[in-house]
């Protein structure tokens, strides 16, 4: 019986590990956040040129990834030279590490926790798988 706990255990100590995800964030001081894969990180900011609010989504499955960016076509034409579509392109990275930065503020929410940075930079890594 203690072996067949043992090995239950042993799996379900796996299972639980392999749901977590531990995200650096570098707002001037460092915090660090466990989140499960399928939770949503948001990234959002005004485009200094345009002066329009953009908003980018993705999730840390085994990368930062699943990227999706929503704003209007004048500022995604900003980004893009208006020569693809934004969202397919962004559909295919993947990053261990980002770095965002903005003159006008950008605030950043990974799980349930918000992280501001006003005229400066945003650092985000996947330290955990």
């Amino acid at each position: 019986m203690a072996r067949l706990l043992g090995s239950w255990a042993f799996w379900l100590l796996l299972l639980a590990l392999s749901l977590v995800r531990v995200v650096e964030v570098d707002a001037g001081e460092k915090a660090y956040l466990v989140l499960l894969p399928f939770q949503e990180i948001r990234v959002e900011f005004l485009n200094s040129v345009t002066g329009r609010p953009v908003l980018l989504e993705f999730r840390p499955l085994f990368r930062f990834q699943g990227f999706r960016a929503y704003t209007d076509p004048e500022t995604e034409a900003y980004y893009t030279g208006g020569t693809y579509p934004w969202n397919q392109a962004l559909a295919k990275e993947r990053r261990r590490a980002l770095l965002y930065c903005s003159e006008l503020g950008l605030a950043v929410r990974v799980g349930e926790r918000w992280f501001r940075a006003e005229g400066g930079c945003l650092g985000l890594r996947l330290l955990y798988p």
